[in-house]
C-alpha cells in the first residue's frame, strides 16, 4: 500500500536556502510514498518497438504509435544499470516571473536538485547544464556525492540570466553529449516553439530519451487580472498597456493553443512532456510523474 507523503508547500520552499536539505527531504518522501522500486523508473531505458502478439501485457502498448498508425506495437525496455542523465535548466529572465511567493526559476531549481539527488541516490550519473541565450554552466555526468554537492552549489548560486534562445542553445549542447543519455529539460518554454522542437529533435535523432518539464505560473495560464494593466517583458523590458476584459478570452485561447502545440509536437516525437504549475508542491508533481511513468514501463 502506498503511504501518504508530507508535501513541501511552495510558500515554505520560497523561504528555504538549504538546497541539499530540500532535495533530501523531497526524495526521502518520494521513496517512502512510492511502491518499492518505483522510484527507479528513470533507470529503465526504452529499447525498441515490436508488434503486438495476443497474450502480451497490454500495459506496454504504445498508444501514441497506435493513434498515428492504427497498429498495435509494444514498447520494450532494458535495464540501464549506469544511467546517464543531463538536466538542462532554463535560467533566462522570464523564469524569474512570479505572481505568488515562488518564481518559476526557484521552482525549477528545487525540481532539478531533487532529480539530481534521486539519481545519485540510485547510483546513476547526472550532469547539469544551465542556460539562457548561451550556455552558462556545463557540469559533466558523475554519480559521486562530491559531484552532487558541486551540482547543488551551482544551483544555489543561480540568480537568473538574460533572454531566451532554447533551440540555439540545445544545438550547441548536442555535440557535447556523445553517449546515449536521458535529457531532462526544465523550462517555461516561452520561446519560439518551432525552434524549441527543432532543437530537441536533435537529441532524439541521437537516440537520447527526452523529458520536458514546462514550469508555468498560474497567472500565465489563467490570466486572472482585472481592469487596465501595464505588462512588461522581463527579458526585453518592453511595456504594453492592456485592457484586460477586452483581451482575456483571446489570451486564454492563444495560450491553450500554445500548450497544445507543444503537446502534439512532443507526442509525435516520443518526447515525454509534463506541465507543472508553481502553486502546486513540486514533490507532489514529481511523485505523480514517476507514478504514471512506471505504469507505462
Amino acid at each position: 500500500m502506498e503511504q501518504k507523503i508530507k508535501l513541501l508547500d511552495p510558500k515554505v520552499l520560497a523561504k528555504l536556502s538549504n538546497l541539499y536539505l530540500v532535495a533530501r527531504t523531497a526524495v526521502e518522501g518520494l521513496i517512502t510514498g512510492l511502491h518499492k522500486g518505483l522510484y527507479k523508473g528513470f533507470s529503465v531505458e526504452f529499447y525498441e518497438h515490436r508488434e503486438y502478439v495476443p497474450g502480451d501485457d497490454l500495459k506496454y502498448l504504445d498508444w501514441k504509435v497506435f493513434g498515428r498508425t492504427d497498429r498495435l506495437y509494444l514498447k520494450t525496455f532494458r535495464e540501464e544499470t549506469n544511467l546517464r542523465s543531463y538536466i538542462l535548466l532554463d535560467i533566462s529572465n522570464s523564469m524569474n516571473f512570479s505572481s505568488l511567493s515562488i518564481t518559476k526559476l526557484r521552482y525549477g531549481i528545487f525540481l532539478a536538485a531533487s532529480l539530481s539527488y534521486l539519481m545519485v541516490n540510485q547510483q546513476d550519473a547526472v550532469g547539469l547544464v544551465t542556460f539562457d541565450k548561451e550556455v552558462r554552466d556545463f557540469l559533466k555526468c558523475s554519480s559521486t556525492s562530491t559531484h552532487l554537492h558541486s551540482l547543488l552549489n551551482i544551483l544555489e548560486g543561480i540568480k537568473g540570466g538574460g533572454e531566451t534562445s532554447i533551440g540555439e542553445v540545445i544545438e550547441k549542447i548536442v555535440p557535447s553529449i556523445k553517449k546515449r543519455s536521458l535529457i531532462i529539460l526544465i523550462s517555461d518554454l516561452l520561446d519560439n516553439p518551432e525552434n524549441v522542437i527543432k532543437g530537441l529533435s536533435h537529441f532524439r535523432h541521437k537516440h537520447h530519451e527526452v523529458i520536458v518539464f514546462q514550469i508555468l505560473d498560474p497567472a500565465e495560464v489563467y490570466f486572472p487580472y482585472e481592469g487596465s494593466c501595464e505588462f512588461f517583458d522581463l527579458e526585453t523590458n518592453e511595456k504594453i498597456a492592456v485592457d484586460v476584459p477586452y483581451v482575456m478570452e483571446t489570451y486564454r485561447r492563444i495560450f491553450r493553443e500554445f500548450l497544445e502545440g507543444y503537446r502534439k509536437s512532443f507526442s509525435e516525437r516520443n518526447i515525454d512532456y509534463q506541465v507543472a504549475l508553481t502553486d502546486k508542491p513540486f514533490d507532489n508533481f514529481l511523485y505523480n510523474y514517476l507514478n504514471v511513468r512506471s505504469k507505462f514501463k
